[in-house]
């Protein structure tokens, strides 16, 4: 096995265990749920989306802290790695996404059949509170492309900047966002998202993800094995 099939193996069984974790606590609270609605005849509203967008996070922050190195010892490059990582990664947004649709299409149907009084909350349901396959499967693509992004971004500065420059920037962007928040007149900001069309913010936000995820492509080229230490 070369270097770059052993970086594919390697990043790809730690999707596969990360999505088959995340999986499994999506089914059991689907499990939980579906029971509570069947035994005891009530209709509530709940979410499963949060897990799942969880293991997109950790698979993104986890896999890039251990996988790296282990990647780079094995012979790998940075560049190599990094292209695999990226592609890994689509595969688990969309990995994660029909998993997750299948299971809303599951309960949506025992819904329509009147088995089932349980409802769970989408992302989609922004755009249209009618059930639409596509356009709710599409939205949810978009905020899993935008999740992987931003948890790759910011994990790769901690990264090159080291705890202590790490904290001081997300301090500062903090600080930045509190006084256009404060100062900035947010009615008309509020409005003017409000007119948007809830599809196309969607797909920008996906996108942003995006070119938060290429972005760390040139952090990475050079980068240390190590993380910075805190004190640097």
């Amino acid at each position: 096995m070369n270097a770059v099939k052993g970086t594919n193996r390697l990043i790809l069984d730690d999707m596969r265990l990360y999505l088959i974790i995340f999986t499994s606590i999506a089914l059991g609270l689907t499990v939980v749920y579906t029971a509570i609605g069947l035994l005891f005849d009530v209709s509530y509203s709940s979410q499963l989306f949060g897990p799942m967008y969880g293991g997109i996070c950790t698979f993104a922050v986890a896999g890039l802290i251990t996988i790296y190195p282990i990647a780079i010892g094995m012979g790998s490059t940075r560049i190599q790695f990094m292209k695999s990582f990226y592609m890994m990664g689509l595969c688990m947004v969309a990995g994660t996404m029909v998993i997750l649709h299948l299971i809303y299409l599951v309960v949506h149907w025992l819904n329509v059949g009147g088995w089932l009084q349980v409802t769970l909350y989408q992302p989609g349901m922004l755009y249209s509170s009618k059930y639409l396959v596509l356009p709710y499967f599409w939205i949810d693509l978009m905020l899993g492309l935008w999740v992987l992004g931003l948890s790759v971004f910011l994990t790769v500065c901690w990264i090159r900047l080291g705890m202590r420059n790490f904290l001081i920037m997300l301090f500062g962007l903090g600080l930045v966002l509190s006084l256009v928040i404060a100062f900035a007149d947010m009615g008309q900001l509020t409005l003017w998202i409000a007119r948007l069309n809830r599809m196309v913010s969607f797909t920008v936000l996906g996108l942003i993800g995006g070119v938060l995820l290429l972005s760390t492509y040139p952090m990475m080229k050079h980068a240390p094995l190590v993380r910075k230490g805190s004190k640097d």
